[in-house]
């Protein structure tokens, strides 16, 4: 059992009857040597983007000892795929990056990736910039990872990009470091763009909300996350905050296949703004509640008391309401993700198990308008007070988790500290 499968119907509803999209993901990873212990292979990739009717850029993950042989291996699969991928060779531009784009591009690879964090440099470093004059003189992508771990390099990004315009520079992870402030520059550069490669809800929603569609490119980060919880998650937001189906159709894939075709982007218009994002406070509260959840889940640990806390804000005390049918959804998110943890108490290590189904069920919470599929398990209304009853399971239907000795230190948590931590967490 993969979480692909559980997130299916959601998928299926929504992403899967949108005749006119072709699911392009502009971020997807191979390799097996990477130090944070995610893994993904050749075989895995073709089948998480087959399973989801998706194309893709790939590159490899991080290779400690080098990326020339990463990247034929890359180069190869693209080759291989029948038009289903599309490579990307990954530089550290601390070891003759301009040779080894050069040997890359020409053997058939369609743009660059950089990863200033992992092979610890800045946009801002003199033996950076010779990379993008290249990328401006072929009209290439770049990727850069922009997103946790690394202080600000959007000011970087938008120097290069007017310096070099023919090159297309793209942000992952939706410009997080950078995002507050990059959201009102961004029209002013047409070559510069973000992909939509992370979880929080609340970044996905300001991203879409205030960044012209234009700029946006669908992407996963796989195996990091999948196409089913992101594409719905885009999706979801775009059309709650009122965007037309040609603009979605562009940032699900429309787009990324014309920069990597050498093609002019397409001009979708003025971002949407933020007028969509009104919705009930109690939705608002059980979002919140499974953001935390999230929070412990991407430290290992099952999120099992903010889970439980977010189970009883299911029950609304009105079941035939619209917002009851949003908890009925999340609901059945948090019953699958319950069953995968006890299935699977390993399978998304090192995140804790189920956490993609969380993450779907808190942009759920906070896109009220657009539609779901119907849960007939828990059409009744006793149904659903059972449920939100139930509390969560993960470790055992009796026993609370309790705090390990020595945890607590804030310094080392991504979450407030005020809840019990797993009882099955090491000590920070």
């Amino acid at each position: 059992m993969h979480e692909d499968d559980l997130l299916a119907p959601w998928f299926e509803h929504l992403v899967g009857s949108l005749d006119h999209v072709s699911l392009f993901d502009f971020h997807t990873h191979i390799g097996v040597n990477d130090p944070d212990g995610f893994k993904l292979s050749s075989g895995e990739l073709i089948a998480r983007l087959g399973a989801a009717g998706s194309r893709g850029a790939v590159m490899p993950m991080h290779e400690p000892d080098g990326y020339p042989a990463a990247n034929d291996e890359v180069m190869e699969m693209a080759e291989r795929s029948g038009g289903r991928l599309v490579a990307l060779c990954r530089l550290d531009p601390g070891k003759q990056p301009l040779v080894e784009a050069r040997r890359c591009l020409d053997a058939g690879a369609k743009g660059i990736k950089l990863h200033p964090r992992a092979e610890s440099f800045q946009l801002s470093e003199p033996h950076v910039e010779p990379i993008f004059a290249l990328a401006h003189e072929r009209r290439l992508p770049v990727l850069i990872h922009a997103g946790r771990g690394i202080p600000t390099l959007g000011r970087d990004a938008a120097r290069l990009s007017s310096r070099y315009p023919e090159a297309r520079i793209v942000l992952a992870h939706g410009a997080i470091c950078d995002l507050n402030w990059l959201w009102r520059e961004i029209p002013r550069y047409p070559n510069l763009f973000i992909d939509t490669s992370w979880w929080n809800p609340t970044d996905i929603a300001a991203l879409i909300a205030l960044v012209p569609p234009a700029h946006l490119l669908y992407a996963t980060d796989l195996p990091y996350f999948s196409p089913f919880m992101v594409a719905t998650m885009v999706t979801r937001y775009a059309y709650q905050l009122g965007l037309d189906d040609s603009q979605v159709a562009a940032i699900l894939g429309g787009q990324a296949q014309r920069l990597l075709a050498g093609e002019d982007p397409l001009d979708l218009g003025p971002a949407p703004g933020q007028g969509g994002l009104d919705y009930d406070i109690r939705l608002e509260r059980l979002a919140s509640l499974l953001s935390l959840a999230i929070a412990r889940m991407l430290m290992g640990r099952t999120g099992w008391e903010p889970l439980s806390l977010a189970r009883l804000s299911c029950d609304l005390g009105e079941p035939d309401s619209p917002e009851a049918d949003i908890c009925r959804n999340v609901l059945a998110l948090l019953e699958r993700q319950e069953a995968y943890a006890a299935h699977s108490p390993k399978g998304c290590a090192p995140f804790g198990p189920g956490i993609r189904l969380v993450m779907l069920a808190a942009c759920i919470a906070r896109t009220p308008d657009v539609a779901l599929p119907r849960v007939p398990e828990l059409d009744s209304a006793s149904d659903l007070r059972r449920a939100s009853a139930a509390g969560h399971r993960t470790l055992s239907p009796v026993s609370p988790e309790v705090a390990p000795e020595g945890a607590g230190d804030l310094r080392r948590s991504s979450a407030a500290d005020h809840l019990v931590l797993d009882a099955s967490a090491p000590p920070a």
